[in-house]
């Protein structure tokens, strides 16, 4: 064998390993790609998931959020309800206290005093019986 001959074996050995180096390189390249894909198609599929996620929280906080302003509008429905009644029943307590009240107080005062003249005559009058029997 010549020395051409040994250095194109040797050159040609030498391809064939740096093409087998190469193929295999590039077939792990490709797996780690097709790993790193399927990661990749994990990780948007889970990003999907969360974004429904966060649309359907989403959702339940309006449903929320509209059930306490309607909750608040029913408070200051009622509190305006309350301060109505309130007027209502300060006028009433008012007209008691300057109509009624004084009315009573008259009435009870007459009524004691019509029991002490009662009671007055009514002991005169036994008083006397007493004295003459």
């Amino acid at each position: 064998m010549s020395g051409q001959l040994v250095l194109l074996t040797a050159l040609s050995v030498a391809a064939v390993a740096l093409a087998a180096v190469a193929a295999v390189t590039i077939w792990r390249l490709l797996k780690t790609l097709e790993n790193l894909s399927v990661q990749v198609e994990r990780t948007l599929k889970e990003f999907e998931a969360l974004a429904e996620d966060i649309r359907e929280t989403n959702t339940e906080v309006r449903k929320f959020v509209s059930r306490l302003e309607a909750s608040a509008a029913n408070v200051q429905h009622m509190t305006e309800g309350v301060k109505g009644f309130r007027s209502t029943l300060d006028a009433a307590t008012s007209v008691l206290q300057f109509a009624v009240v004084p009315v009573l107080g008259n009435l009870a005062g007459g009524m004691a005093g019509a029991r002490a003249a009662i009671s007055h005559i009514v002991n005169r009058v036994f008083r006397k019986e007493e004295h003459h029997g």
